[in-house]
């Protein structure tokens, strides 16, 4: 059966070897678009590509990090892992990204692991200080539940170095094994960021400023679709919310904007418009500004 499937991928077109190899299971129209987005990334993901290379780099270093944090760490674990960051660290070395510090940082693990092989009598398990800030949780809580999604913004820009800042911070969030997937896209002129807002289905009762429009990714490459599909979106969460608190501080809001109902249409659109690569996939996008004025916050729900 092996065989024959092998010879029925080369003779026959590949849409038509799937349904076949599926078992001529007949998928709802509405399904079709967000199946065929999965599969294109599912494709990307198994192609060598630099992107990924770099991805798997911080996975397999997060990975041997882990074990070089605990006290019982031994000789002879996670060798595979070890041969996988070697292995990419030798070829990423050859490449622009040479000196990336996540590359310096995964060399740094890659010592220590040999280190404890040749000489687990001397070896020391990663260790720092406890970073204790001087934020109360009364003044996180004030933050978070000053945060508002306002619609109505002033004509005041959002500087180049306050998007630099908030770009930034957004890297910092956890996110699955280390990939740290997220690239934001920024329009940050108000005809440039009109256009992208008309991609967004939901993108209504705006005030006549657009400041700036931003658009939150996450790169496929690093993930094993489809047991992984989620992760991208969820990692790219978790960023974005260290984007919309840091903002907050500097008095800027942002209202997210849901990419769930956009069509093939507007993903063409809004990445010809902002130059987004096939293999960023488009979480949300979002309108950042000076609020005109404050909007009321609807109530939370009891949480008991």
């Amino acid at each position: 059966m092996k065989i024959s499937g092998k010879f029925l991928k080369v003779l026959i077109p590949y849409k038509i070897y799937k349904l076949i190899a599926n078992g001529f299971i007949v998928v709802p129209k509405y399904y079709k678009e967000i199946l065929t987005e999965t599969e294109r990334y599912f494709d990307q993901s198994l192609e060598d590509h630099i992107y990924k290379d770099l991805m798997l780099m911080r996975k397999f270093g997060h990975i041997i990090d882990k074990g070089l944090h605990r006290t019982d760490a031994s000789p002879g674990h996670s060798k595979n892992y070890y041969d996988a960051l070697k292995q990419l660290i030798k070829k990423i070395k050859k490449t622009e990204y040479a000196n990336d510090p996540t590359v310096l940082w995964a060399e740094e693990k890659l010592a220590k692991y040999e280190q404890l092989q040749s000489h687990p009598n001397e070896f020391k398990p990663f260790r720092s200080d406890f970073s204790q800030n001087n934020i109360t949780f009364e003044q996180f809580e004030g933050l978070v539940k000053a945060r508002r999604s306002n619609r109505c913004f002033t004509s005041q820009p959002i500087s180049e170095d306050t998007i630099a800042k908030l770009k930034d911070i957004a890297n910092w969030a956890a996110n699955s094994c280390n990939k740290q997937p997220i690239r934001i896209f920024v329009a940050n002129e108000q005809d440039l960021a009109k256009k992208c807002l008309s991609c967004c289905i939901g993108g209504t009762g705006f005030g006549e400023n657009i400041p700036s429009f931003w658009c939150f990714t996450a790169n496929v490459r690093g993930y094993v679709w489809p047991t992984e599909m989620y992760l991208p979106s969820v990692d790219t969460s978790l960023g974005a919310q260290n984007v919309f608190l840091a903002a907050q501080t500097m008095g800027i809001t942002g209202t997210i904007l849901s990419w769930g109902q956009h069509t093939k249409e507007d993903d063409i659109k809004l990445r010809k418009l902002l130059d987004i690569p096939e293999d960023y996939t488009i979480i949300f996008c979002a309108v950042m500004g000076y609020a005109e004025y404050g909007y009321l916050a609807p109530i939370r729900k009891n949480n008991e």
